[in-house]
């Protein structure tokens, strides 16, 4: 492993940058990373990956698929990383035993693919707002600093504050594998109703006085949309009108397809028939 020192000279503003990532999101793959950086080619980022995976600034691992073909490489932080990211922020780096049983809880966590499928969303509507001229992906938090911002009441898998056109929408997300019960899926809501109560998470206070905050649910399927709708429609969780020092909140929904292009006109407010733009709940104050 190469000195500290001379390692962290080699390492360029983007590769702290992705240091940064992956201490949020833990786990993404290399066209996410070319997506999120960005680099200007996928290769491009291939080839920087393979270089820090060698001075073990990152870690990788791989699964057979069903095929029996592999999947890509997904990158995590390795030990050299983690050094490098602790003294970027004047803490103690954990040992390297530590940090290789990390890797491992990781590679073998049944919730990796779901894990993955929200960093999907992130470097899909990352790249949306880097081609766009007025748009702008202000705050993406993981689940660990999602939960901290809502104050441990309610758990989203991402939360997000997004910018297009003037309009800005703060949001919960919700990425559903259909690994759990719709009933489960419904009793999440009872922390966000907490989370209304409690006037919201804590970024972007000010545009939630004004437009409440969004639960978004990203649902594998069409079929499994429909039924959460219907499930969602009949308890009416949103509930009725909201008190003082409250804030409005809002759900919509969405599936697997449509989240190739997430800031585009796939969301479907609770009460309405007609897909939106991301940025453009931000303007529906009451969807029923």
């Amino acid at each position: 492993m190469a000195d500290p020192v001379e390692l962290a000279s080699r390492l360029t503003e983007r590769d702290r940058d992705l240091l940064q990532l992956l201490a949020e999101h833990r786990v993404l793959t290399s066209d996410q990373v070319a997506a999120l950086l960005p680099y200007p080619s996928l290769n491009r980022a291939q080839r920087r990956l393979l270089s820090l995976w060698r001075w073990h600034v990152l870690d990788r691992f791989r699964h057979p698929r069903g095929d029996g073909a592999l999947t890509g490489w997904r990158y995590t932080l390795g030990v050299a990383g983690h050094g490098v990211l602790a003294a970027m922020r004047g803490q103690t780096p954990p040992r390297p035993s530590t940090v290789r049983e990390q890797v491992l809880r990781l590679a073998t966590d049944p919730r990796l693919a779901h894990l993955l499928g929200i960093n999907d969303v992130l470097a899909a509507l990352t790249a949306h707002a880097r081609r766009s001229d007025d748009a702008e992906v202000r705050l993406w938090h993981g689940e660990r600093t999602a939960a901290a911002d809502c104050g441990g009441l309610a758990r989203p898998d991402a939360l997000i504050v997004y910018r297009e056109h003037g309009a800005q929408i703060v949001a919960c997300y919700e990425h559903d594998t259909g690994t759990e019960s719709l009933t489960r899926v419904i009793q999440k809501l009872d922390g966000y109703a907490e989370l209304a109560r409690a006037g919201g998470p804590l970024p972007a206070r000010k545009t939630q006085q004004r437009h409440g905050f969004w639960v978004l649910f990203g649902l594998p399927s069409l079929s499994r949309e429909a039924n959460l709708r219907d499930r969602l429609s009949a308890a009416d969780p949103t509930g009725p009108g909201i008190a003082a020092g409250d804030v409005g909140w809002h759900i919509a929904t969405t599936h697997a397809d449509a989240l190739r292009d997430p800031a585009g006109p796939v969301w479907l407010p609770l009460h309405s028939r007609q897909r939106q733009l991301l940025a453009d709940l931000a303007r529906t104050r009451d969807p029923a």
